[in-house]
This record gives structure tokens, C-alpha cells and sequence, in this order.
């Protein structure tokens, strides 16, 4: 028989003995105590029908054609359903990366060479063989520590967001069921405030009178005592 476990927060999981006779636990997340006993009912099917080598009555094999891909990734990785297949299943980061990045025609080249910059070092860091629902949350990590042994920290923050770009353009299109990036943290570049420096107005003058014409001597005017950004 299974039992339901309470957590913090109203967050609750199923335990119950596997057919090996290991303990197991299903993480249920936040959800009510109805919930949790619907499910408990359907995970007791579930070993019984391992346990007896009997097939599942329509009512479950319904459930468990309903569920989403979080919930039967839970029971494939602890021997209750079989894995489901997805259309990402055998396909590599390379192979992805270059049928996303080509499919996007939609950008500036400025971005173009963003992407392509991610794509090297994703490509470098994993392999380009490497199947795009192998890597892990643990695997990015580490990706982001050996960035950042060599690169300024804005370069490892734009190179690891578009690295969760990449990855949730994957889950959006069904090709894994999480984006291995998707709980990272310091992704957008920030201003760098060690590189500010306060231009005083001697120094203003020197640059008016190198600018080459009055749209220039405008530009920068409207910049340094209007407090316009040079975009």
C-alpha cells in the first residue's frame, strides 16, 4: 500500500514499496490532499500490475496516457511505465543548435554572432554529439563554472542566457521535457559600474572640436550634457 507524505508549503508525495522491494518516493509538488490520493490510488494500481504481470484496467491505462511528461518521467525513472519517446530522443546539441539558429531568420547580425558565440562554447563544453536530453541541470552548472575561469562575468552572463534561450526553444518545441537551464540565476548583463568615468567639461571640449562634423558634435553634446544614451 502507498502512503502520502506532507512537506513545507502544502507540497506532498507518494511512498511506497516498489516491486523490488526498495522504498520509493513520487514527488508530487503542491497540491491538494484530493489530488494526492487520486494519484496514490493510480500508483498502487501501478506495482500491483508489476508486481502480478497483470495488464492495467482501461481506467489507468487512461491516466497514464494523460499524463504530462513530468509526471511520467517520474514513474519511467522508477520502473512503473515504460519511457515515453520524444521527437528529441537521439538528437544531438550540434544538430539542434544548428537547426535552430538557422531557422532564425528573424534577427539582427548582431545577435546572430551572440548566438553563434554560445553555440561554440555549448559545443566545446558537451560535445557536439552529445544528446540534447542528456544534459542535466548539474551538467550547466559546471558549464558556467568553466566559463567562468576565463571570461568576465557579463560575457559568462549573455553567454549562459542564450544558452537558456537555446534550451527552452527545445522544450517549447517538445524536444525535452525541461530546460536543463531553466533554474539558473544571473543571466542578464548588468552595467559595470568599475568602468564608469566621469567625463569633465575640459575634456568635452577636446572631444568637440576632434568631431569630425556638427551631427557628430551633436551627438556627443546630447550625450554628455543631456544625458541622452548614444542608442
Amino acid at each position: 500500500m502507498a502512503s502520502i507524505g506532507k512537506d513545507l508549503g502544502g507540497r506532498r508525495r507518494i511512498l511506497f514499496v516498489a516491486p523490488d522491494g526498495k522504498r520509493k518516493t513520487i514527488r508530487l509538488g503542491k497540491c491538494s490532499q484530493r489530488t494526492a490520493e487520486a494519484v496514490k490510488v493510480k500508483v498502487e494500481a501501478l506495482v500491483m500490475a508489476a508486481i502480478t504481470g497483470s495488464p492495467l484496467d482501461d481506467e489507468v491505462s487512461r491516466w497514464v496516457a494523460g499524463l504530462d511528461s513530468g509526471m511520467a518521467d517520474k514513474l519511467a525513472a522508477i520502473g512503473l511505465i515504460a519511457a515515453r519517446r520524444r521527437p528529441g530522443d537521439g538528437l544531438t546539441l550540434a544538430g539542434f543548435l544548428d537547426s535552430y539558429i538557422d531557422g532564425r531568420t528573424d534577427i539582427k547580425p548582431n545577435t546572430l554572432a551572440h548566438l553563434l558565440r554560445a553555440k561554440r562554447d555549448l559545443l566545446a563544453y558537451f560535445g557536439p554529439d552529445r544528446l540534447l536530453t542528456e544534459i542535466t541541470p548539474g551538467d550547466c552548472d559546471g558549464f558556467r563554472i568553466h566559463l567562468a575561469e576565463r571570461l568576465a562575468e557579463n560575457t559568462l552572463r549573455r553567454i549562459c542566457g542564450r544558452a537558456k534561450q537555446f534550451f527552452r526553444a527545445a522544450q517549447r518545441k517538445r524536444l525535452i521535457a525541461d530546460n536543463p537551464f531553466g533554474d539558473m540565476k544571473g543571466c542578464g548583463v548588468q552595467a559595470n559600474q568599475g568602468r564608469y568615468y566621469f567625463i569633465t567639461r575640459a575634456e568635452a571640449e577636446k572631444v568637440l572640436e576632434a568631431c569630425p562634423d556638427a551631427q557628430w558634435r551633436l551627438l556627443f553634446a546630447l550625450a554628455r550634457y543631456g544625458g541622452l544614451s548614444p542608442s
